[in-house]
């Protein structure tokens, strides 16, 4: 009775300490924590997020180049109406403008207003719902309001989702689709097989996988000076280098590490914008081929610009880039793109959480047990061999399917994917070393007994020798 007693009352004062790590971490090593470990499976992830870098998907960059030739910045509505003119003629499915239009700054704003309505692809600007007000759209005088009457806007920015991709803001009293939502359910409804209501139930927010694929025509396109690594490997055989190099990476160069965890070359197929302004770029079949039947997503990379996203696979990438891989979750992965779950229920926890929560509790009951059962009593009673081993063997096996049952659960059935995969496997290795040193008693007569052996072997050997010479 009292060795159950004990061992309830430990499980339940560690209960007790997991439930106030997750509901209070006050130092906020628990998120910094997850965000860390995120990363890892992200990266280690990024091979199987698909076979070949999207055919959907295309970035165009305004980069450093085309702002020397046109000397002017940000970009003028001459030139913007006169870039969107030549990516028009190879007919695009869509078009979005990572570029947020507040304040009229140049010349031919009508100009540029009417090369967006001529359009006959949907177009989606970039919006802020805290500066998109109700009274400023319905401004005639405002720009936001022109804007809004020749395109769709779609959200850009939003607070309270840490490093995850949501897929609509509130806004004015209703909601606003982020980029990826508006640009995917316009994909949707064009789609072969693609079920438009599902739309009604995407609602939790992304946690963006990212590919480690490259356009292999990229050179092309927009010249990196570069090289883009062996794309001849296996998606095994990147997985095995990642490891190794992920868990080597403290005794190994720097620069070596950072070479082979980060990849130099972008997640899409993406166009220079003064590759696009050169003469005859608007009848250039190799422009057309890669941009017709896209989604085209236009965006800055200017030195200096602050328009950055940090990528567990790239590293720091223009932030159009971040849309583009939300979006490319929802294509590719068809709905089942991993969420980060809404908190609720008891003190605000996710189903996620509570999943940790539990596996957390097992393990630890199951390391108290032990404890009680063999390593505090192995004083009073002589275990033998078999004993020892099986009682190490079990609780270990155990505490393996249990995580590995979460691990499935929280993939196949929740699809909550990466932050707390990473923590509940490190469980194992925080809890191994207990049950390894059992283990190791246990086998202890056994490396005496061999470690004699081999001693006497070698003294009855050099005994020999000394007689024979």
């Amino acid at each position: 009775m009292s060795f159950s007693l004990e061992i309830f009352s430990k499980a339940l004062i560690t209960t007790g300490l997991i439930l106030l790590v997750f509901i209070v971490d006050p130092l906020g090593i628990r998120n910094s924590a997850e965000d860390h470990y995120e990363d890892h499976i992200l990266r280690l992830w990024s091979p199987f997020f698909s076979e070949t870098v999207s055919d959907d998907i295309v970035v165009v960059l305004i980069d450093d180049q085309y702002i020397d030739q046109t000397n002017t910045y940000p970009v003028s509505y001459r030139n913007l109406a006169r870039l969107l003119k030549t990516i028009s003629r190879f007919e695009p499915q869509s078009m979005f403008y990572d570029i947020l239009q507040h304040h009229e700054h140049s010349d031919n704003l009508n100009r540029w207003l009417t090369t967006l309505e001529r359009q006959k692809f949907p177009i989606f600007m970039a919006s802020n719902t805290n500066y998109d007000t109700e009274a400023r759209l319905n401004d005639p005088e405002s720009l936001r309001h022109k804007i809004a009457n020749v395109s769709e806007l779609a959200a850009v920015s939003w607070s309270g989702e840490g490093r995850y991709y949501p897929l609509s803001v509130p806004w004015n009293g209703k909601k606003m689709n982020t980029v990826a939502a508006a640009m995917y359910k316009d994909w949707c409804s064009r789609a072969p097989g693609c079920d438009e209501t599902q739309m009604d139930d995407l609602d939790d927010s992304v946690i963006v996988q990212w590919s480690n694929k490259h356009a292999p025509n990229q050179e092309k396109f927009f010249p990196l000076g570069m090289s883009c690594g062996d794309g001849t490997l296996s998606q095994w055989q990147q997985l095995k280098e990642l490891l190794i190099v992920s868990l080597t990476q403290g005794i190994q160069d720097q620069d070596d590490v950072d070479s082979a965890l980060r990849k130099r070359c972008p997640p899409f197929l993406t166009i220079a914008a003064s590759k696009l302004s050169a003469p005859g770029a608007a009848g250039t079949p190799e422009l057309k081929q890669a941009i017709q039947g896209k989604m085209v997503l236009v965006g800055y990379h200017v030195t200096g610009g602050v328009d950055l996203v940090v990528s567990p696979v790239h590293g720091t990438l223009p932030g159009v880039y971040f849309h583009a891989m939300a979006l490319d979750n929802l294509v590719t992965l068809d709905g089942e793109y991993w969420r980060s779950p809404d908190d609720a229920g008891l003190f605000n926890l996710s189903i996620a959480d509570m999943v940790e929560i539990s596996v957390q509790t097992i393990v630890l009951f199951l390391v108290i047990w032990f404890r009680f059962n063999f390593l505090e009593q192995q004083e009073t009673q002589h275990f033998d061999e078999r004993q020892k081993l099986w009682g190490a063997f079990v609780p270990m096996l155990i505490i393996i399917a249990v995580i590995a049952l979460s691990v499935a659960i929280s993939h196949f059935v929740l699809n909550v994917g990466a932050p707390n995969w990473y923590g509940l496997i490190l469980i194992i290795f925080i809890d191994l070393p207990i049950f390894f040193f059992f283990i190791f008693e246990a086998f202890r007569p056994k490396l005496q007994s061999y470690k004699e052996r081999v001693c006497l072997f070698a003294k009855n050997t050099k005994h020999k020798l000394r007689n024979t010479l």
